[in-house]
């Protein structure tokens, strides 16, 4: 595991503390869940603005937001885009395998 330093503003160290107390966890725990759930949300708001954009596939999206395509079928359905293939084709699809 890297070692990463950075400053912050004390409102969010703040907000740090309280977290720590929530989840009853130490700062680097907090910090790590934090990266970790901001790094996830990030790769998906990638993915869907690059689906959004016609310029991926939907199993490159998938691929990019780490999650199944069946799980990008239904973000972009969330997000009203059009792939082409609706989750209830899918469903239909698959009630056929």
């Amino acid at each position: 595991m890297k070692t990463v330093t950075t400053r912050i503003p004390e409102d969010d160290e703040e907000a740090l503390s309280a977290l720590e107390e929530k989840l009853t966890a130490d700062r680097s725990e907090v910090l790590r869940r934090l990266i970790r759930q901001g790094l996830t949300d990030w790769r998906r708001e990638q993915a869907v603005e690059q689906l959004r954009e016609h310029t991926i596939t939907l199993r490159r999206a998938a691929e990019i937001a780490d999650v199944t395509y069946v799980e990008m079928l239904s973000l972009a359905a969330e997000e009203d885009i059009d792939t082409g293939y609706t989750t209830d084709e899918l469903e239909r699809d698959l009630g056929r395998i």
